[in-house]
């Protein structure tokens, strides 16, 4: 950790000591918001579709970082809450946004689902949205597959139309099967 300097602050009449308190203080509010402010930079968030390896035509954020939905949360009904959020942080919004940007080839239904008195999540096909804290870069798949809190979570197929058809499921030999109008496409040989 590096060293703050603590100086004083002459303005208007007002003496202000103790920076280090500040810094440390804002400090601890941006680790908080993170999520928010990364998910919100834009008046309306943005949600695409990338190929992400074995998974084409996955949901990403605006910096091409992975979306994920937890299968037993469908109906927008939260189950990641408390400690779970630091693993799996929410596409986060101001209360206030009322749409999301969606890229070429995004066909799910947007919604949000309210998580403070001033932020709300966004979800698709009534699927809350996140990433995953263990996807280090863009484009990562760390989090497929994992179950918990009384489900899986998976990635989202951009373009999922229904609740349904929203997520890449592997197949039994460890490939992942989408089907999309009428065709299906087999890609990749497991995790």
């Amino acid at each position: 950790m590096s060293k703050v300097k603590t100086f004083q602050i002459q303005r208007g009449g007002f003496s202000v000591r103790g920076v280090r308190l500040w810094t440390l203080a804002l400090a601890g509010s941006a680790v908080v918001l993170a999520p928010m402010v990364s998910a919100s930079g834009a008046t309306s968030p943005t949600v695409k579709s990338a190929n992400v390896a074995g998974f084409p035509g996955a949901l990403v954020n605006h910096a091409s970082k992975t979306l994920y939905v937890l299968s037993s949360e469908k109906g927008a009904k939260i189950k990641c809450s408390g400690a779970c959020l630091s693993t799996w942080p929410p596409l986060l919004v101001k209360s206030t946004v009322t749409k999301v940007v969606l890229g070429a080839n995004v066909k799910g239904k947007i919604g949000f689902v309210k998580r403070s008195a001033t932020t709300k999540q966004v979800t698709f096909n009534s699927y809350p949205l996140y990433t995953f804290a263990g996807d280090s870069g863009a484009l990562q798949s760390n989090g497929e597959g994992i179950a918990a809190l009384g489900g899986t979570w998976y990635l989202v197929k951009a373009s999922a139309s229904s609740a349904g058809l929203t997520v890449f499921k592997k197949s039994s030999t460890g490939t992942t099967t989408t089907t999309l109008a009428g065709t299906t496409t087999t890609s990749g040989s497991g995790y």
